[in-house]
């Protein structure tokens, strides 16, 4: 007699992950979730609305893994070195999630209250990680700004193929790009 599987949010929410990087973000739907699972699409139903919600828990479990790998990679680090270990974990996670990384650039879009700015768990941990530089808070939402976004540029770059068949290393150029990032930080005044 076989076992039943326990069906919960997280457990669609993984085959569902899964799911989208086999066969692309676009293509993920109920029934093939439903089929992934061994069990009949009506009974996701007890667990999600449907495909919007199946999305938006998409996006979340991309967004928790992303901020399980940075947090991870910053944990004994602290300013330039929490910094890059931060920018490598970042990479890393999107190159071998690309279509969760896809997901998570989606969540905006989604109307869901806590969505803010300052309040994505990525952003919290590079806060913390710029305390040392006693910036004004203005000041470390730029830095952290234009980090991201060289971050995200890199990778998206790097993911269509447009650095593919030249002479230099991509991870050599994405560690110059940190480093040089980095370089403009400038250490808080002694008081």
């Amino acid at each position: 007699m076989g076992t039943k599987r326990v069906l919960n949010s997280q457990v669609i929410l993984n085959a569902a992950a899964e799911l989208a990087e086999e066969k692309g973000l676009e293509n993920v739907s109920l029934l093939q979730v439903a089929e992934k699972l061994g069990v009949k699409s009506p009974s996701l139903y007890n667990h999600l609305s449907g495909l919007k919600e199946l999305s938006l828990g998409i996006a979340k479990l991309a967004i928790s893994r992303l901020d399980d790998a940075v947090r991870g990679a910053a944990v004994g680090r602290s300013k330039e070195d929490a910094l890059m270990a931060i920018a490598m974990a970042y990479r890393k996670f999107a190159k071998e999630n690309p279509e969760l990384y896809k997901a998570i650039l989606r969540f905006p879009d989604y109307s869901d209250g806590d969505i803010q700015e300052a309040g994505h768990s990525v952003v919290r941990i590079l806060y913390r990680v710029m305390e040392p530089y006693r910036y004004s808070k203005e000041e470390t939402i730029h830095f952290i700004r234009g980090f991201r976004s060289a971050l995200h540029g890199f990778v998206s770059l790097e993911e269509a193929g447009f650095f593919q068949g030249t002479e230099a290393d991509e991870d050599t150029s994405f560690v110059r790009l940190v480093s040089r990032l980095l370089s403009t930080l400038t250490p808080a005044e002694e008081s």
